[in-house]
C-alpha cells in the first residue's frame, strides 16, 4: 500500500506498536517490588515491505514479541543453589536449639550438676558420719538425674519438631508441584496460541525454586514450554499437566518418626527417604535421623556410665545402718527391639550378666539356620553362633517368648534410653554406703573415698576418657557441628545473595530505563501521531483543488 493511504496505515500501526511499548513499560513499573518478576521488553520489528518503483517501500512497524529478558545460567544457578541454602538453614536452626541444651546457666547445666554430684560425696568422704550431708548427696544425685532427663527431652522434643516439619514441607511440595502443573498447563495453551506467557514463566519458576528449596531438583523444558521436575533419584514430580506426590508414612522402627515415599500419581509409592541429596528435607532428615540418635546415644553412653560405676562401688560399702548391696542410682535396664520387618514370633531378653565388662555399645542379634550371633555394631566383634541364652560382653540374651524367624533381627543395648529414665533409687540416707566395712560406720570413709576417686578414672566404656572428658568431647562435637552448619548458612546466603543481585542486573527492573522508555515511546507516539495529522492534511488539500 502505497501513498497517503500508506501513510495512514505506517502511522496507525506506529501508534500501535509504541502504544504496545508503553503497556510492557508500565507492567515492568508496576512490578518493580515483586519477588521473583522479570523484566520484559517489547521488541519493535518491521512489518513486511512492498515491491514498488524503484524498490520495495516499507510498511511500517509491528512488535514483533514481548521478551521476557532472562539469564538462564543464573537462574539454573539460583535454583541450586537454593536446595544447599534450605538444608543448612534446616541444620543450622536445629542444631542451634541442641546447642542451647548445653547451658550452664543459672546452674542448670549437665557438667555443673555432675561436678555438685561429685563435690558431695567429696563432702561425704569428710564427714562420713553426718546425715545432713548424706541428705545432700541424695539431693544432688536427684538433680543429676533431672539433668540427664531434662536433656534427653530436650533432645527428643527437638527430633519431634523436626517430623512434624518435615510433614509440614512434604505438605508444601505437593501444593507446588500440584500448581507447577496447572501452569504448565496454561503455558502450552499460550504457546500453541503463539503467546508468550511471560507472567507464567516467572510464576512457575518461582515455584520450582521454593521446592528446590524444599527438596534437590532438576529440571527440564520442552517445546512446548512445559517443565518436567525431578526429585529424589530420577522420581518425575510433574510432567506437563500432571503432578505426582510426596507421601509421609510412619515408620515403627523408627518410633513412629516418617519416613518419606513418592506416589507418581497411581496410587504405588517408592520410599526416597534415602534419595533425598539435599534441600530443607534433607536437612531435616541429618538432623532427626542421624545427628540426634547419635547425641541420645552418647548422653545415654554417659548416664549409663555414671549409674553402672557408681552403683557398683555404692554396692561394695556400708550404711550406717549396716546395710549393704544397695544402688545408689536406679538400675540399667536393658532391651532388645525385634526391627518391624522381622517375620517371627520371638521376643528376646536380655540381662545385665557381669556390669564389670559391659562396653556400652551397641549389639544386634541375627538368626540364621536356627542358630543365634551377638554382634557388637561398634567393633565388629561377634559370638559363635548357636542357641539362645547366649552371654557376651556382660550381656545375656534369652528368648523371652515365641519363635523368631530365620533372618530376623534385634537391636540389643545396655544403656538405650537411660538418661531419659534415669533416677535415684536410694532413699534413706542411712543407707549412703561410706564406709568399706559394717564396723567402720559411722566414721569409715574409705568406700565415699572410692566412690569419688571415679570422677578422675578413665573408663574404658567411656573410651578411655573421665566423665568430664567425655562430656566435654560431646560439648566440643556438637559446637563443631553447629558452626560447620552456621559457616554453611553463611556462605550459601552470601551465594544467594550474590546470584540474586546478578539476576537483578539481568532481569530486574530498573526505573531509570523504564523512565527513559516512557519518553522514547511517548515521543514516538506524538510523531506517530503527527504523521496521521500530516496524512490528513495532504488528503483535505487535494479535496480542496477538486473543488
Amino acid at each position: 500500500m502505497a501513498g497517503i493511504s500508506g501513510m495512514f496505515n505506517t502511522g496507525r500501526l506506529a501508534l500501535f506498536a509504541n502504544q504496545k511499548g508503553l503497556d510492557v513499560t508500565s507492567q515492568n513499573i508496576a512490578n518493580v517490588t515483586t519477588p521473583g518478576y522479570t523484566r520484559q521488553e517489547a521488541v519493535l520489528g518491521t512489518t513486511s515491505p512492498i515491491n514498488s518503483s524503484p524498490g520495495q517501500t516499507g510498511t511500517g512497524v509491528e512488535v514483533a514479541e514481548i521478551r521476557r529478558v532472562v539469564n538462564t545460567f543464573f537462574e539454573r544457578q539460583i535454583t541450586l543453589g537454593e536446595s544447599d541454602f534450605g538444608r543448612f538453614q534446616a541444620e543450622e536452626g536445629l542444631l542451634s536449639r541442641i546447642e542451647l541444651s548445653f547451658t550452664d546457666a543459672e546452674g542448670t547445666g549437665l557438667s555443673l550438676a555432675l561436678s555438685d554430684f561429685f563435690s558431695a560425696i567429696q563432702d561425704l568422704s569428710t564427714h562420713p558420719e553426718d546425715r545432713p550431708t548424706r541428705t545432700q548427696l541424695l539431693e544432688r544425685a536427684a538433680q543429676l538425674s533431672q539433668q540427664f532427663v531434662t536433656m534427653d527431652t530436650r533432645f527428643r522434643q527437638v527430633q519431634t519438631d523436626a517430623d512434624k516439619e518435615i510433614v509440614g514441607v512434604v505438605g508444601e511440595v505437593n501444593q507446588f508441584a500440584s500448581q507447577i502443573a496447572d501452569l504448565n498447563a496454561q503455558i502450552q495453551q499460550a504457546t500453541i496460541l503463539g503467546q508468550n506467557p511471560n507472567d507464567l514463566y516467572d510464576q512457575r519458576q518461582n515455584l520450582v525454586n521454593e521446592i528446590s528449596e524444599r527438596i534437590g531438583v532438576q529440571t527440564i523444558e520442552d517445546a512446548e514450554g512445559r517443565v518436567t521436575v525431578f526429585i529424589g533419584n530420577g522420581k518425575t514430580l510433574v510432567e506437563g499437566n500432571r503432578a505426582g506426590s510426596l507421601v509421609a508414612v510412619a515408620n515403627a522402627d523408627k518410633s513412629g518418626r516418617v519416613d518419606i515415599s513418592f506416589d507418581p500419581g497411581t496410587g504405588s509409592r517408592t520410599d526416597i527417604t534415602a534419595d533425598i541429596s539435599n534441600g530443607r528435607l534433607k536437612g531435616l532428615l541429618n538432623i532427626r535421623d542421624t545427628d540426634i540418635p547419635a547425641y541420645l546415644n552418647t548422653l545415654d553412653q554417659l548416664s549409663s556410665a555414671v549409674i553402672n560405676e557408681i552403683n557398683m562401688q555404692h554396692r561394695s560399702g556400708y550404711g550406717l545402718d549396716a546395710s549393704t548391696g544397695n544402688n545408689l542410682f536406679g538400675t540399667l535396664v536393658p532391651s532388645a527391639t525385634g526391627i518391624n520387618a522381622n517375620t517371627g514370633s520371638g521376643v528376646l531378653s536380655v540381662a545385665i550378666a557381669d556390669a564389670t565388662v559391659l562396653t556400652l555399645d551397641q549389639y544386634e542379634v541375627t538368626v540364621s539356620g536356627g542358630n543365634y550371633t551377638i554382634t557388637n555394631l561398634d567393633t565388629g566383634a561377634a559370638s559363635t553362633p548357636g542357641a539362645l541364652p547366649q552371654t557376651f560382653e556382660g550381656l545375656t540374651v534369652s528368648i523371652a517368648s515365641g519363635t523368631p524367624a530365620n533372618g530376623d533381627r534385634f537391636q540389643v543395648s545396655a544403656h538405650k534410653g537411660m538418661a531419659g529414665s534415669m533416677s535415684v533409687s536410694l532413699t534413706n540416707p542411712d543407707q549412703v554406703a561410706a564406709a568399706a566395712t559394717a564396723a567402720g560406720a559411722p566414721g569409715d570413709n574409705s568406700n565415699a573415698n572410692l566412690m569419688a576417686a571415679i570422677q578422675d578414672q578413665s573408663l574404658a566404656v567411656l573410651g578411655s576418657n573421665t566423665f568430664q572428658l567425655f562430656y566435654g568431647g560431646f560439648v566440643g562435637e556438637i559446637g563443631t557441628k553447629t558452626q560447620s552448619a552456621q559457616r554453611g548458612l553463611t556462605v550459601e546466603t552470601g551465594l544467594r545473595t550474590q546470584l540474586q543481585n546478578m539476576r537483578q542486573e539481568t532481569s530486574g527492573v530498573s526505573l531509570d530505563e523504564e523512565m527513559t522508555n516512557i519518553i522514547k515511546f511517548q515521543r514516538s507516539y506524538e510523531a506517530a501521531a503527527r504523521l496521521i495529522t500530516t496524512a490528513d492534511e495532504l488528503i483535505q488539500t487535494i479535496l480542496a483543488m477538486k473543488n
